[in-house]
């Protein structure tokens, strides 16, 4: 692993708190792979294959909660880790993970975790750490999605996907009305007149913000 990559990974908030030496042990046998645009890591009912952590380009994580189904998880974006789920408690996978385009990974193994670990047990808890941040995220996800409105809801979504407007959101609309909780039609109202306000402006599965304290403030409720 380069020192470029080392770099993106210790900026992450749970990476970059791990002790050094622990850090090093995770990263020993650590492969380092290239995904073409739409390659899987895994599949929901997989077994576990370890951990992971984006270094380049975007993941996605897919669930599917019932028959017909499909739930999306936030873009998963460079330096986060993911896949701890699994790796603790060696249950099938729960959710696919895809790379949204081109991507560049890091990939842990299980056998190269459980050997890590058996120097460092510690290293167990540095993984439900990871996991209750997961859960924090998700759980704070959720609350906004129930607790706004659906304009706001689809605001503060499209400034996160695009790390506060500092790149395009480049993303189906079918995926970001499942991550909303509305229908294809019904985001697509509320992107058009987010649009017509000179807040965000649309293309082919694209969205670029033009105006993030705006857009913001729609999600705040400030805003139409």
């Amino acid at each position: 692993m380069n020192p470029s990559d080392l770099a993106i990974l210790e900026a992450d908030d749970w990476f970059g708190h791990i002790p050094p030496d622990r850090r090093a042990l995770l990263l020993a046998e650590a492969q380092v792979r290239s995904l073409a645009a739409g390659a899987r890591l895994y599949e929901s009912g997989d077994p576990p294959n370890g951990l992971w952590a984006v270094i380049d380009g975007d993941v996605q994580l897919k669930g599917y909660p019932a028959p017909g189904l499909e739930m999306l998880v936030p873009i998963l974006r460079p330096g986060t880790w993911f896949g701890e789920t699994s790796t603790l408690d060696g249950l099938p996978r729960p959710t696919d993970a895809v790379a949204v385009g081109p991507a560049r990974v890091a990939h842990v193994s299980m056998a190269a975790f459980e050997r890590a670990a058996a120097l460092a047990p510690i290293l167990y808890r540095d993984l439900g750490v990871l996991s209750c941040q997961h859960q924090r995220t998700a759980l704070g996800f959720i609350a906004q999605t129930v607790a706004r409105p659906v304009r706001g809801r689809v605001a503060l979504l499209v400034a996160g996907q695009s790390q506060d407007g500092r790149e395009a959101v480049q993303m189906r609309q079918e995926d970001l009305a499942m991550l909303v909780g509305v229908s294809r039609q019904t985001l697509n109202r509320h992107l058009k007149a987010l649009e017509a306000d000179g807040v965000i402006s649309l293309a082919y599965a694209s969205i670029t913000v033009r105006d993030l304290p705006r857009l913001l403030a729609v999600g705040a409720g400030e805003g139409r």
